[in-house]
């Protein structure tokens, strides 16, 4: 039977050569020296409250997990070779190398430094640090040059980050966290949309670093609806006011590299702290709050548009805008869902019941080129929101500024704001197209009819009857031409030979469920 030894350093200098032994322990003003070549295999703990010297290396080869303690002092080389793994139970540092043979290292809630000139060596998704607490892996003096932090948050999980940096030498530390929160380090986990972790990166001196990010992730880890050929990596800036929050433009976002692990890259960081990878939930807020009411809907006794396509559960949970040829999505927009219990028949009765959904294009300020568009819900009110059936639309990916702001439904004519307005981050910015004929712009073109017709005194709204979902206002709602413009015509077409036809059509110009000619 193979006898362990505890070696306990006190105060003389140590020189160790080859020895295997369970647990290490080295007093404070102790010198433990391991001599070139040598290697020390450690089966048990470590303590210890001195640097160890020289330039063998310690061996990490126990057969349960074995805790480390290094309150803060050096080790020159560091092999881990446990199944069972290892995990921190005080500051450690590395001066050359850490080579990862078998196991994973736990980190816990303490720092792993690595010295300017160290390196690591052999990790992949079986070997790794697991930062599973406030703990970071941390880089002495990053500059120039790459350097991959082999980094993940469990046992199971590896999303390693590779950062170089062009600005002032610092220390940087990363940590992986489990999922991608609303509010960077805090917050309501993100069910959609992002790979599920994001990193916290941090420096000892704030400033002066320029960065290059390029993180990881594995297919596993991508949330429904997460788009890996446009995605991006996103920073939350944490200091509050008008620009806290996620920060990633749709300019930003691009295909992602690799085949499984994949790769988003952002060059150009000088704002350390949570970054995470995804599309529209890391995308930098627009709010604003339009106020429409669709012609076909409204109801003159209420003094609100009917919801007869909520109560027959017919409104459905994908928005319809990508399966119609003239709706092109751009930005961030395209493929909106909601819920049953948002827009069916059990959702809550009321003034913000959802009517339909709407097409939402944001312009650019000079131009008036569509630059972003959103499917969002209408309430019987006139309110258009997000997709949860209550919060301001978003329209993500694009920096506060002004912008044209149009709407339009497919079977409904498309109306624009006559000028461009501010839009913000995080206050949502309202407007009102309802109350003012002036509200919506007048196209010079069509000179027969006003931009909106009169609903009733003073309440204005979009036109209705257009069931071929024209692009522009040019063609008009007309009951004659080729079918291409013919709304009539379409009607027709959708009818056959019944006298009515039951379900969501665009040909519904009433929105009661219903299409008929009669």
């Amino acid at each position: 039977m193979q006898k362990l030894y505890q070696i306990t350093a006190i105060i003389v200098g140590i020189f160790i050569t080859n020895v295997s032994h369970a647990q290490l322990i080295i007093s404070s003003g102790a010198t433990f020296n391991i001599q070139a070549a040598a290697i020390v295999t450690v089966q048990g703990d470590i303590t210890s409250s001195a640097d160890i010297t020289g330039t063998g290396k310690v061996v990490l080869k126990g057969s349960s997990n074995q805790n480390v303690n290094m309150n803060g002092f050096t080790i020159p080389n560091l092999e881990m070779d446990n199944a069972a793994n290892a995990t921190l139970t005080g500051n450690a540092r590395v001066g050359t190398n850490v080579l990862f043979t078998t196991g994973k290292i736990q980190n816990g809630n303490f720092d792993l430094n690595l010295a300017s000139t160290a390196t690591v060596t052999n990790a992949d998704a079986t070997r790794y640090f697991v930062t599973n607490g406030t703990g970071r892996l941390e880089k002495e003096g990053l500059a120039a040059g790459a350097f991959t932090y082999p980094v993940g948050n469990s046992g199971t999980t590896y999303n390693p980050v590779t950062i170089s940096n062009s600005g002032t030498a610092d220390n940087i530390g990363v940590r992986c966290l489990a999922n991608v929160l609303t509010t960077g380090p805090t917050g309501t986990v993100f069910t959609k949309e992002v790979a599920d972790a994001s990193w916290d990166i941090s420096e000892d001196v704030a400033g002066g670093s320029n960065l290059t990010l390029n993180a990881t992730w594995s297919g596993s880890d991508e949330l429904a609806g997460f788009n890996r050929t446009k995605t991006g990596i996103s920073y939350y800036i944490p200091t509050p006011g008008v620009t806290q929050g996620w920060d990633l433009l749709n300019s930003q976002v691009a295909p992602a590299t690799g085949s499984n692990p994949y790769t988003s890259t952002r060059t150009g960081i000088s704002s350390l702290g949570v970054f995470a990878v995804g599309t529209r939930p890391v995308l930098s807020p627009l709010l604003v709050t339009p106020k429409v009411f669709l012609q076909g809907a409204y109801n003159t006794g209420t003094g609100f548009m009917n919801d007869n396509l909520r109560t027959l559960n017919l409104i459905p949970t994908t928005e319809p805008y990508s399966g119609i040829a003239a709706f092109t999505h751009s930005g961030s927009g395209g493929g909106e869902t909601t819920t049953t219990a948002i827009v069916g028949s059990g959702a809550a009765a009321g003034n913000d019941a959802i009517v339909d959904w709407v097409f939402v294009q944001l312009h650019d300020g000079a131009t008036g080129n569509v630059i972003g568009t959103r499917s969002g819900l209408l309430q019987r009110d006139g309110d258009i929101v997000e997709t949860d059936g209550v919060t301001s639309l978003n329209m993500a990916g694009f920096p506060a500024a002004s912008y044209f702001v149009s709407v339009r439904h497919r079977n409904h004519l498309a109306i624009r704001t006559p000028t461009s307005f501010a839009l913000a981050k995080n206050t949502p910015t309202p407007y009102n197209f309802t109350d003012n004929i002036s509200k919506a712009y007048n196209n010079p073109i069509i000179t027969t009819n006003p931009a909106m017709p009169t609903l009733a005194s003073g309440v204005f709204g979009m036109f209705g009857g257009d069931g071929t979902s024209t692009v522009t206002g040019a063609t008009g709602v007309r009951a004659t031409g080729a079918p291409a413009v013919n709304d009539y015509s379409s009607l027709l077409t959708v009818l056959g030979a019944s006298s009515v036809v039951n379900g969501y059509f665009k040909t519904d110009f009433n929105l009661n469920g219903s299409v008929r000619a009669t």
